[in-house]
């Protein structure tokens, strides 16, 4: 299993983060201060998630700090033989905290299976934007729904009470997933989900807009990420 932890606290008006903590392949590279948020990127020596891997982060904002995350590269998922490989997210915001959780897409190889969780807890005051985006595969080597199995769970508390929850169950073997009600012919799907935040009208593509009983849900569909986070703050 490999493990990340990060604490960002404010400290004299600015974002720094107080506690850093990974074991391999994961690392952060040094933070960007910028004016109104400090980023972290995540980086990893693996090539990808194979087999039996694990990966557990971990991620608290304290109050009055605003923390963007993001990663280095997709995350490429490698054939599996019978458990795959999996990730476990937490997220966790004090009032008067600020989190951009922005992870670049997954990308399953075929043959791939891959079990996500991620739980957000948040209290009021704070503000959140995440994104959640699947790719159909490697498309460019014709490499399209030929995983074996996906499943993406994130949910959302305010104040421990469920306001938001994507559940995911994918399998080619069972359904079109290139069909109606899926990809529907594009390689790109996610969402984005906001609390607290303005964000600017989704522009081209497929693009859904829900109001969950807390926050928005933005949904996607396009063959590239540019639709998607052009609509972030």
């Amino acid at each position: 299993m490999s493990v990340l932890k990060i604490t960002a606290e404010n400290r004299g008006g600015r974002t720094v983060l107080t506690d850093v903590s990974f074991t391999a392949p994961l690392k952060v590279a040094k933070p960007f201060y910028r004016p109104d948020c400090t980023e972290v990127m995540l980086m990893t020596a693996s090539a990808g998630l194979l087999e039996g891997d694990c990966r557990d982060i971990e991620i608290t904002v304290r109050a009055g700090a605003a923390l963007r995350f993001t990663e280095q590269s997709y995350t490429k998922i490698f054939r599996a033989d019978t458990v795959g490989a999996r990730q476990r997210v937490t997220l966790r915001l004090e009032s008067g905290g600020t989190l951009f959780y922005t992870p670049q897409p997954v990308i399953p190889f075929g043959g791939s299976i891959f079990d996500s969780r991620t739980e957000v807890y948040l209290e009021p005051g704070c503000k959140f934007a995440m994104t959640d985006v699947l790719t159909c595969g490697r498309a460019a080597m014709g490499e399209e729904f030929e995983f074996t199995r996906y499943r993406s769970r994130t949910a959302v508390y305010l104040k421990k009470k469920l306001v938001f929850l994507d559940n995911q169950r994918l399998v080619p073997a069972e359904a079109d997933l290139s069909g109606a009600g899926f990809f529907e012919g594009f390689s790109h799907a996610g969402f984005a989900y906001f609390y607290g935040l303005e964000h600017s009208p989704p522009l081209g593509e497929e693009i859904a807009v829900t109001k969950a009983p807390e926050g928005t849900c933005v949904r996607f569909l396009g063959n590239n990420t540019n639709p998607l986070y052009s609509c972030l703050p």
